[in-house]
């Protein structure tokens, strides 16, 4: 039994040292990650991936305009998200329409930037297929619309000033059908 106590150890003795010689060399001989330029300069600024979201609500009757028909918010929003999981921007449009008889009674479009963090600004809406902000009345006593949007976000990272620009895009049409898109987080 003793014996056995001391060859256990002599072996925990010889594995410590071991890796007291080894971990050392071993932890110098992994290079530190590295980015392209083009990428990624800060892994919790710069760095991530964009995701789409996109759902269907239903609103009080006061948020259609009391219009006629049946009634619906379509939104989507595109999200920039960094190594860390973080949100760092989000850009969302919903459009609320309205349909009767396979054709659109009432067409609403809003935009807007949100939940902007580590350092990440919003310039502006630099795109849209409406003339008018909300997109009003667009494709009524028709069978379908669209409207979308372009958004413009930007953040520094010492010399290194990269550019992301979401693209957000919905569908809808008269007979209660939608869909939507986003690229570009």
């Amino acid at each position: 039994m003793e014996r056995k106590r001391r060859q256990r150890a002599l072996v925990t003795a010889l594995v410590l040292a071991i890796l007291a010689v080894v971990a050392p060399g071993a932890a110098r001989a992994i290079p530190e990650p590295t980015y392209p330029a083009e990428s990624c300069y800060d892994a919790y600024v710069d760095c991530g991936s964009g995701e789409v979201e996109t759902g269907i609500a239903i609103e009080s009757w006061a948020a259609y305009g009391y219009a006629k028909g049946t009634c619906r918010t379509r939104w989507a929003r595109a999200t920039r998200r960094n190594l860390a999981w973080m949100v760092v921007f989000r850009y969302t449009q919903q459009v609320r329409w309205c349909w009767s008889g396979g054709v659109i009674t009432y067409f609403w479009r809003d935009r807007w930037p949100s939940d902007t963090a580590f350092g990440w600004t919003f310039d502006g809406h630099i795109g849209s297929n409406c003339v008018a902000e909300h997109c009003s009345g667009r494709g009524v006593g028709t069978y379908s619309a669209d409207a979308w949007t372009q958004g413009a976000f930007h953040v520094c990272v010492v010399w290194y000033c990269p550019t992301k620009y979401p693209l957000v895009s919905v569908w809808v049409r008269g007979d209660g059908v939608s869909g939507a898109s986003a690229s570009g987080a």
